[in-house]
């Protein structure tokens, strides 16, 4: 490893960021949230090569991101935070890089969050944004990206497409980086705990806690957004898996793999050995820029 990678986990660990996740209550930690939320506004970026314009999905805000000259494909990118947080003005800048860098139209939506809804809300509002999509591109044109808690959104497309949502395609390919899932078995949590140990940003126990929050009151809330591993793939597209092997969501990548060879999924299960949670989407040291790189690669595929 670099030393500026080493520097960058031991300034990461000096900051606490682990602590943000957990709070005396849900409550309390949902309510902290509202109140960041309440103060992250949309940011109003322009570029030559591309419109950027905001549409409403179900009341909530969509950032279109199109290539005045055309592009013919698109991706839709679901930015993490846990199901809690919105997306930061620098996540929103990094996708304008990433629209700039693969030459893809960018569809990034402001999804509901279960600090005041279920997760259904946000599977219902993520469908209907890429109903939207279908209009302008073919369903084999049009990738989905997804990091955190975005990447479990971008897979369970699937299954929720499976749960009577047929009415769209398959989109054409999935990457999901760090998708975050709840601990379905003892033998991920008891690997989840080991990998807590060496995760500077997500603790082991926000993975019990999303369980309450995701449901956000309604026991009604399927199984399968809850725990994705349990999700019908019947149909998935190619995907691609990214994980740092340093992060404790690591812990329920073989539980992904067992569920995409039950369905006869087409995959590839990337790790970015001791690297940290999302690392492709934080290119601030030479090994995450690789993982840049490797992302901007796989999406021009």
């Amino acid at each position: 490893m670099s030393i500026k990678y080493e520097i960058l986990k031991c300034l990461v660990k000096a900051a606490g960021i682990k602590k943000h996740w957990v709070s005396k209550t849900t409550e309390e930690l949902l309510e902290n949230r509202r109140k960041q939320n309440a103060g992250n506004k949309i940011p109003d970026l322009k570029d030559k090569e591309l419109d950027i314009t905001r549409i409403d999905v179900m009341g909530f805000p969509v950032l279109k991101m199109i290539h005045k000259q055309g592009a013919g494909c698109a991706n839709l990118f679901l930015i993490g935070g846990g199901m809690i947080s919105a997306p930061r003005p620098g996540s929103i800048k990094k996708a304008l890089r990433i629209a700039k860098e693969t030459g893809l139209d960018l569809y990034v939506p402001y999804y509901p969050l279960c600090t005041d809804y279920p997760l259904t809300k946000a599977y219902e509002m993520i469908h209907e944004t890429y109903k939207v999509m279908l209009q302008d591109y073919t369903a084999d044109h049009i990738s989905v990206l997804g990091t955190s808690s975005g990447g479990n959104l971008a897979l369970g497309m699937v299954p929720y497409i499976n749960d009577g949502h047929d009415d769209v395609p398959m989109p054409g390919h999935i990457i999901a980086i760090s998708p975050g899932t709840c601990v379905d078995t003892d033998e991920e949590w008891q690997r989840m705990l080991e990998l807590d140990k060496k995760d500077v940003a997500i603790p082991a126990q926000y993975m019990k806690t999303a369980v309450e929050i995701m449901r956000h009151g309604d026991d009604s809330v399927p199984e399968y957004m809850i725990w994705l591993q349990r999700g019908n793939f019947t149909g998935c597209p190619h995907v691609h898996f990214i994980y740092g092997t340093d992060e404790t969501l690591y812990a329920c990548a073989p539980s992904f793999e067992a569920a995409m060879k039950k369905y006869n999924v087409d995959y590839r299960m990337i790790t970015g050995e001791g690297m940290f949670h999302c690392y492709p989407v934080f290119p601030v040291c030479k090994e995450a820029k690789e993982g840049w790189n490797m992302m901007i690669h796989l999406l021009k595929q």
